[in-house]
């Protein structure tokens, strides 16, 4: 009897912690107690001016300036112009699939290590124009605003990659104040890049 007893208990035991392990891991799928450490985020469509997506947006910006890039390597005469060079690497940090459609996308260490690497190359690449090109007082404000927006998104990053209990709901407002300060951070990066040439 008393080994029914045992055995029922450890199953009992067992048991419960699965049930905890499950409920850890869907309210607070970062926690140390969680079985897959990731989140699916589920980005909404969201529209701007003249019912423009933000992918819309983007491509205008990135036909305009390949046709610029194009122009500057067959003019290369006067040596290439660094803002439109450095361009071509700071791009795809805003065309990063989970900015651009509505797609669900699963979240994880990986992909914010991944993420947070590619936003300190790009505050790299924009000091490096600080450092080397010869910009108005106004154009290098922009700049210098671009920067610090690129490192607070490192510090937003940063924040989602170590906090291990943030629940689900805190998880999708957190993701979605990310994706809308990469957005901003392409409209402040467009508006630098324009008023520069």
């Amino acid at each position: 009897m008393n080994k029914k007893k045992a055995a029922w208990g450890v199953g009992e035991f067992i048991v419960l912690i699965l049930l905890f392990v499950s409920i850890m891991t869907w309210f607070y799928p970062f926690s140390h107690f969680s079985a897959h450490k990731s989140y699916t985020y589920k980005p909404g469509k969201v529209l701007y001016n003249d019912d423009q997506t933000y992918k819309d947006i983007l491509n205008e910006f990135k036909e305009s300036y390949e046709k610029e890039l194009d122009n500057e390597f067959e003019n290369t005469n006067n040596g290439i112009d660094l803002t439109i060079d450095r361009t071509r690497y700071i791009l795809p940090i805003f065309e990063q699939d989970w900015l651009i459609g509505t797609d669900p996308v699963s979240m994880d260490k990986n992909k914010l290590d991944k993420m947070l690497v590619d936003v300190k190359q790009t505050t790299d690449s924009l000091l490096d124009l600080v450092a080397n090109e010869d910009y108005t007082s106004q154009e290098k404000g922009y700049l210098i605003n671009s920067i610090k927006n690129f490192l607070r998104l490192e510090e937003s990053i940063t924040r989602l990659k170590e906090e291990k209990y943030f629940s689900r709901n805190e998880l999708s407002n957190l993701f979605g104040n990310l994706r809308n300060h990469f957005r901003s951070n392409f409209d402040l990066f467009v508006t630098f890049y324009e008023r520069s040439h």
